[in-house]
């Protein structure tokens, strides 16, 4: 039988176009893959839009510029090559009917304004189609706002009373208005872009339009792998693409999502957030409540016995039931809330609205309408369902709060112990568990989790999440899918239809629905019943010095300790306001209203001024979202910014990092060394200013800051940057890869505008790599006047909220603010200028990082004489020292006390770090390291993939380690060098052993992929200790001699060392490391590294 000849369709449908050079040989292109399903050359997306009568066209696109014609254009093969578009959809076939209307429209408006030429006869130019993707683009836009699109910053449609005349009409877009040059609207109108529609041949305005308003456009940057987008919705505007998990699992979640119509369960987690930092609830005694506060629906509804009030419950229980809004299918509205879900403490406004709507829906039906009307409740909440409803509400009346706090969680603070301030009058969080734990039991029903066998293990299970709920750390959270995971919804009895027989097989639709119904009580019994409770019952906040460890303080613990604090604060720093002067500030303040929080430190408190909460304001008729105190005052941070890059001189030696200690101890030992005292003894003298932003003096730093601000105005721009972190395998770049955004605000002097260029020529200079930019194009105009009357309000009139009372700040500054750093670095500048200006005498080295002061010098009375002077206070600039905190290498009396001491020769401890004060080699401060818990830095997200999230922050680790000052051995010594190395893999391994052992059971990774993340650790240690490019601070160049099998055995017995104390589920990784250790190359390196082992240990 002969063969079927393949049709023509078939085999244009399986061949693809071969193009020499495609998108998965750019390095960024994954990056762009985490947002755009389909990324590809310019050169492939527009073949791929090609129609299938248009083969010459096609064939002309891909071999343009193989070297068949020799008049092609070298600049056009760049942009089609190296060009790439994101796009979310990979159809070949598009219907460009809609852009084709748009096009005819857009002809006839050109054609009826006299004021333009029209477009070309014929086929469009390519500034006509950019004009018209502008034009077309807004047209889409239904509301006062404008579109989220490149191409359309800098341009609107009607003006405002505060424009001015700065507005400009735009020749070619009828109806549109201009208030600056967007450069890519240029860029797109210019060659070699203008030479696309020659090539693409007829309709190809319907392409290139579609392209720029539908996909995103990256051009790459001279001499580099990063990109900035040109055209499209701001990738920063986009939500990642959902990393899929398992082959498995990656079809039931979408078989669930697709049965729900909503999210999924992994993407809905609980805002813990909200039970942080909580004001104790008072009764009309005054007396302080147990449990949720008076605004809970469970308090409020009253009458247990209300049929009306029991469905009024149902429906903060069940909202997704009753049409409300609900996290399993709604929008969250950002102008509502800056969580990522919305509270719903109060619904009844919704509720009324929900029921006004039906009303008027039962009023137009007719007796139609009103025999297929919505019935009250729904069937599934009828019967069982309601009587526990019902249940829930009598047995919450019933439940003795008080007894079960006092037997779980007795009170730590007495009468005579208050006012201590240390954590450990904080309930453990074992006391905490127990004590929500039996609060569930109490309130809410067995038969609510099932009854026999599963409904006990139902409930064992609940219990284990709710214990697991109160332990997790401060940025640590959990999903409706990790509480609902394990549960045997088949034998709860009330998710069951009233009428079901039940010996009959459970069909997919009825499960979905039980599912879902369970998965609604259990985000109530976390969201709005567990979060409020342990508000109501206890001030959880973190500390001072346990990272991210949180802390459970019973409300009257918290209350007696905070007390003397909060008097301490009114009386010294405060001054109260009274009603006419706060009514008076708020009219005219920018600013708003400041709130204080104090933080317990191991011996009592420091207060946080918290400016960057969003307080709501009324708009346009409705209560939204504002800006936080520290958004408000960014155009002033900017401007300092700004200046301080102008005139560095003026900050002194202020350091803004820890990093910044680097080139200022190399630029004085090779100082040292020109000058022949290479071999001298050093002094080093350190003190550290005591509450240093809370007794800066106000009029001397505005007088500073009017010295600072010189310019009349300023520009300021902004933009954004991403880049994908811990994306380190070249066979998968995107496993258990994140983008990482940072979105940035740059000011410059209106005689010299912010050239967005500059600043990414810049950055690749400085290294920066496999990065997006996208820029804002709009630069905002700020007055010196503006600018300093913000910094004025901020400093002198800074009004906060204690209670019901108003006080303004009469000293210092708010600690918390973006400029409080800066403003202080600029201020102790001037005290180096007029106090310590015998420091530039001789070899001196002065270092601060804000207010930790290091003098490093060879001269003994030097150093000497600033420890009497910074001891003996300066009044004018607010400076008192405390001279338990001071340290020296040398012995020194100040008024009769002497400073403590530490040996002449030794490592020296600043700022985390270690100066060794012989050869200024810098270390890991080891001594600090001891007294750390780094469970406490740890942060464990297991919502989803683990696995992947491990790999990426046990990598993030490793970068975060691997600084040049510590491995520089053109600086350190080879040995110094080695004992860093080898600190820093045992903090990749401690912090990789805790994130492990803190998972929950099931979520571990294998063994496999803890194998494989530790290969990549150290293959990216060995990258990143030799690539370094040499910046504008380096004195010295970087050099690291380290061989890459030294740092392997380093990596390799730190990691067996953490691990060998624990081998409890590791025994496979501790086997793989022995053999590693074993191999020839490792072996030669023990007898030369294994000292530097033993003497961290």
């Amino acid at each position: 039988m002969k063969r079927k000849r393949k049709t023509p369709s078939a085999e244009t449908a399986s061949k693809k176009p071969k193009t020499a050079n495609s998108s998965s040989s750019c390095p960024t292109a994954a990056l762009l893959r985490q947002y755009y399903p389909h990324v590809s050359t310019l050169r492939e997306y527009l073949v791929s839009r090609l129609s299938k009568g248009s083969k010459q066209t096609s064939r002309r696109l891909l071999r343009y510029g193989d070297g068949s014609q020799p008049d092609d254009d070298a600049a056009v093969v760049q942009l089609l090559d190296k060009t790439l578009i994101g796009c979310f959809d990979q159809s070949s076939v598009v219907n460009y009917e809609c852009i084709d209307h748009d096009i005819t429209v857009f002809t006839q408006q050109l054609s009826e304004c006299s004021e333009v030429v029209g477009p070309t006869q014929g086929a469009f130019k390519q500034s006509e189609t950019v004009d018209f993707v502008i034009w077309s683009l807004f047209q889409r836009q239904h509301s006062w706002r404008r579109p989220a699109h490149i191409l359309c910053h800098g341009y609107q449609r009607t003006t405002s009373p505060g424009d001015g005349g700065e507005l400009e009409i735009v020749p070619g877009i009828p109806g549109i208005l201009s208030s600056c040059t967007n450069p890519y609207v240029q860029t797109l109108k210019g060659k070699p872009w203008s030479m696309l529609p020659s090539l693409l041949g007829r309709k190809a305005e319907l392409i290139i339009g579609g392209m720029l308003m539908q996909a995103g456009v990256f051009t790459p940057i001279d001499g580099s792998s990063n990109l900035f987008q040109l055209s499209g919705t701001p990738m920063s505007d986009l939500k990642p693409q959902v990393a899929k998990p398992a082959k498995e699992e990656s079809l039931s979640r979408e078989k669930s999502r697709a049965s729900t119509g909503g999210r999924s369960h992994t993407e809905i987690l609980f805002v813990r957030h909200r039970m942080l930092y909580a004001r104790p609830s008072l009764t009309s005694r005054g007396q302080l409540r147990v449990g949720p506060n008076h605004l809970h629906v469970l308090n409020r509804l009253r009458k247990t016995d209300d049929d009306t009030e029991t469905v009024q419950v149902m429906k903060y229980i069940f909202p997704r039931q009753f049409g409300l809004h609900n996290v399993f299918t709604s929008d969250v509205d950002p102008e509502e809330t800056a969580m990522r879900f919305k509270d719903y403490t109060l619904r009844e406004k919704e509720i009324a609205a929900v029921e006004q709507r039906a009303k008027r829906r039962k009023t137009t039906a007719g007796p139609l309408g009103l025999q297929s009307k919505r019935p009250h409740l729904p069937k599934r909440l009828r019967g069982a369902a309601f009587r526990l409803v019902q249940s829930i509400r009598k047995r919450h009346m019933r439940c003795p709060y008080h007894v079960l706090l006092q037997h779980y969680c007795p009170r730590r603070v007495s009468e005579q112990t208050a006012g201590g301030g240390s954590t450990r009058n904080a309930s453990t969080p074992a006391e905490v568990s127990a004590f929500c734990r039996a609060v569930v039991l109490h309130v809410f029903p067995n038969a609510l989790w099932g009854s026999t066998a599963a409904g006990a293990h139902n409930r064992t299970l609940l219990l284990r999440r709710v214990d697991q709920f109160v332990r997790l750390r401060r940025y640590e959270t959990m999903s409706v899918h990790d509480v609902l995971q394990g549960v045997k919804i088949r034998d709860v009895d009330w998710l069951a239809p009233p009428s079901l027989d039940d010996h009959s097989n459970l069909s997919a639709t009825d499960f979905s629905k039980r599912r879902e119904l369970m998965a609604e009580v259990l985000y109530y019994l976390f969201d709005s019943f567990l979060i409020p409770l342990i508000r109501g019952t206890f001030h959880v906040t973190e500390s001072n010095v346990h990272r991210n460890q949180l802390f459970y303080f019973r409300h009257n613990d918290w209350k007696a300790m905070t007390e003397p604090a909060l008097s301490s604060l009114k009386t010294g720093m405060l001054e109260e306001c009274s009603a006419a002067d706060v009514r008076k500030m708020l009219a005219k303040r920018a600013l708003g209203v400041s709130q204080v929080r104090l933080l317990p430190k191991e011996l009592g408190m420091r207060p946080i001024i918290n400016l960057r909460r969003r307080a709501q304001r009324l708009q346009h008729g409705q209560m939204v979202l504002g800006k936080s105190i520290n958004s408000l005052l960014t155009p002033a941070f900017s401007v300092l910014n700004f200046e301080k890059g102008a005139r560095p001189e003026m900050l002194g030696s202020a350091l803004f990092s820890v990093d910044d200690i680097f080139p200022r101890l190399q630029a004085f030992k090779h100082g040292l060394q020109r000058n022949g005292h290479g071999g001298s003894p050093l002094y080093f003298a350190k003190v550290d200013v005591q509450s240093c932003f809370d007794t800066i003096p106000q009029k001397r730093l505005m007088a500073l800051a009017s010295t600072i601000v010189r310019d009349d105005s300023y520009r300021i721009a902004k933009y954004a940057r991403a880049k994908l972190v811990s994306g380190q395998s070249k066979e998968s770049p995107s496993f258990g890869a994140r983008p990482s955004w940072k979105f940035l605000t740059k000011a410059s002097a209106s005689s010299r505008p912010f050239s967005f260029a500059d600043e990414t020529v810049a950055d690749t200079n400085e290294g920066r790599s496999r990065t997006v930019y996208i820029d804002n194009v709009v630069q905002k105009a700020e007055s010196r006047k503006a600018v300093l009357d913000l910094l004025e309000e901020h400093v002198q009139a800074n009004l906060i909220r204690i209670d019901q009372r108003y006080y303004r700040q009469k000293r210092g500054i708010p600690q918390g603010s973006i400029v409080s750093s800066l403003l202080c670095s600029y201020l102790y500048a001037g005290l180096e200028r007029d106090v310590l200006g015998f420091l530039a005498e001789g070899q001196t080295l002065l270092l601060r990082l804000i207010d930790d002061f290091l003098v490093i010098s060879s001269d003994r009375s030097v150093a000497e004489r600033f420890m009497h002077v910074m001891h003996a206070g300066i009044p004018e600039y607010g400076v008192q020292v405390k001279a338990e905190k001071s340290r020296a290498n040398f012995d020194v009396l100040v008024r009769g006390k002497a400073i403590a001491r530490l040996p002449q020769h030794s490592d020296f401890a600043y700022c985390g770090h270690a100066i060794n004060t012989v050869s200024l080699d810098l270390s890991k401060d080891h001594e600090r390291r001891r007294k750390t818990n780094i469970a406490d830095s740890v942060t464990v997200d297991c919502s989803r993939l683990p696995g992947q999230t491990f790999y990426r922050k046990t990598l993030n680790a490793v970068k975060l380690q691997m600084h040049a000052m510590l491995l520089s051995t053109k600086y350190n010594g080879v040995q110094t060098v080695w004992a860093n190395l080898y600190h820093s893999f045992s903090e990749v391994a401690l912090k990789s052993y805790h994130y492990l052992h803190s998972l929950p059971a099931g979520k571990e990774p294998g063994e496999g992929l803890v194998i494989r993340t530790l290969d990549e650790v150290v293959k990216l240690a060995c990258v990143l200790m030799k690539r370094r490019k040499r910046t504008s601070k380096d004195i010295l160049p970087y050099e690291c001699c380290v061989s890459n099998a030294q740092a392997r055995w380093l990596a390799y017995t730190a990691f067996h060392a953490v691990f060998l104390q624990r081998q409890t589920k590791h025994g496979g990784l501790l086997q793989w490391l022995k053999t590693q250790l074993a191999s020839r190359d490792l072996g030669v390196q023990r007898k030369l590294l294994e000292p530097v082992a033993k003497g961290y240990r």
